[in-house]
């Protein structure tokens, strides 16, 4: 978590990062909303998944795997193969952390990272709704760990 805290510091404003054992799993940046940034950094983390997962067993990225498919150069059996596993997996998401610059304003932004699986949250806090974040994390099952900051990290 404070290793996410650190990172978010040299983000760009609003954003929400997702990081999990020392390394960021996806980013999302430059959105006015929480919900946007959260889904976008999700999709960074299955698109980067993929190609870890691509580059391990094809020893080519992703998008040269697409492109040979499209080309039908490449069994398209073998992007279905990556596809499902990235689904499966949710990009590598679960247990991460979710760290966003500024509070989440409803429980929604926080769904997104919860639905994915993570561990834990870390924001400022400061939302007249922070209640309908902290009950959305004891909901969770298993129960996801909120720590607030106090600060706020926008960075211009």
């Amino acid at each position: 978590m404070l290793f996410g805290w650190a990172v978010e510091q040299g983000v760009t404003s609003n954003s929400v990062i997702y990081v999990k054992n020392g390394v960021t799993t996806g980013i999302g940046t430059g959105e006015q909303d929480r919900v946007g940034v959260a889904e976008i950094a999700v999709h960074k983390a299955y698109t980067k998944y993929a190609d870890i997962l691509c580059y391990d067993r094809f020893g080519i990225p992703y998008k040269d795997l697409e492109l040979l498919v499209s080309k039908e150069e490449r069994d398209v059996g073998e992007k279905d193969e990556i596809d499902q596993q990235v689904k499966a997996d949710r990009g590598g998401l679960p247990g991460s952390a979710m760290v966003s610059d500024a509070f989440f304003p409803f429980r929604d932004g926080v769904d997104v990272g919860i639905s994915q699986g993570i561990s834990a949250i870390v924001h400022p806090g400061g939302s007249l709704r922070d209640w309908e974040s902290i009950e959305a994390c004891n909901e969770a099952d298993p129960p996801v760990t909120m720590a607030f900051t106090g600060q706020r990290a926008f960075k211009h």
